[in-house]
């Protein structure tokens, strides 16, 4: 099996969690924050197997990897903060 093809798989199989998940309620309003911070983990999860193999970033230096995996951690941590804000009732709530 060819490399993007296994990543595919680990995608799709990634999406079929992230999909379980939501459906069953736990997103959103039942998992709270936990629910998002499992949600958004996915979403990192997801974004770097297609930066590294979609985008071919596994062939360029550790710099590169590292930069865009940090990107997709920090914006995943920023929308946590938010959503964390928000249930705290620090912002939405007047």
């Amino acid at each position: 099996m060819d490399r993007l093809t296994r990543s595919w798989l680990v995608l799709m199989g990634l999406t079929a969690v992230t999909l379980l998940f939501a459906r069953h309620g736990d997103a959103g309003g039942g998992g709270g924050v936990a629910g998002a911070a499992l949600l958004l983990a996915l979403a990192v999860a997801k974004g770097r197997e297609i930066l590294l193999h979609y985008l071919e970033l596994d062939q360029a230096g550790p710099g590169w990897r590292l930069l865009m995996t940090g990107w997709l951690v920090l914006l995943c941590g920023a929308i946590l903060l938010v959503t964390s804000a928000g249930a705290l009732g620090w912002i939405g709530k007047h």
